[in-house]
């Protein structure tokens, strides 16, 4: 029995091979609002994303009511943020985000307010960001029997409004 000889020919397009792929992929649902992250390194679904632009009188922001990692601390969440903000420029919302942290469905030991306020996110529920500063400062884990479900948003107003008056001082 004879083998077959196969013909090689070298591409027309050689491949950049100094060219890297981003570590992580993020990609969109078609006609949905989600969005699903995986890894180039390790090929797997790492995290999934709902978010949709909202306009309420004169407010715009990115409405996040979904965020899901999969592996934690490994930068993933960060990643998808980044994205977010990224995403509600596209949408003409200026980079502003709004969301719930505290739900229990997808984390039930865990609660993700200080790493939604470690971002830069604020509240307008002062007693339970104080409890959250607290907790990063003393590096110490939030449980859902203590830390309520909030309303957050970035960036943070109040961060932005003491820079704003702080500039204006400095300028005029």
């Amino acid at each position: 029995m004879q083998i077959p000889q196969i013909k090689l020919t070298p591409p027309l397009k050689t491949v950049n091979q100094s060219k890297k792929l981003p570590d992580v992929l993020i990609y969109n649902t078609p006609n949905t609002n989600m969005y699903s992250m995986m890894t180039t390194f390790m090929p797997r679904l790492v995290g999934t994303m709902r978010a949709f632009p909202v306009k309420q009188g004169q407010d715009k922001y990115l409405r996040i009511d979904l965020l899901v990692i999969f592996q934690k601390r490994f930068g993933f969440g960060t990643e998808f943020l980044d994205f977010a903000r990224n995403l509600s420029r596209q949408y003409g919302c200026e980079g502003n985000i709004r969301l719930k942290a505290g739900t229990t469905v997808y984390d039930p030991t865990t609660p993700p307010h200080a790493f939604y306020r470690k971002y830069g996110f604020g509240s307008d529920k002062k007693r339970t960001l104080r409890k959250v500063d607290r907790a990063i400062k003393d590096n110490k884990l939030l449980n859902y029997k203590t830390i309520p479900a909030i309303e957050m948003f970035y960036p943070d107003n109040k961060k932005q409004s003491f820079l704003q008056k702080l500039l204006t001082k400095l300028y005029l």
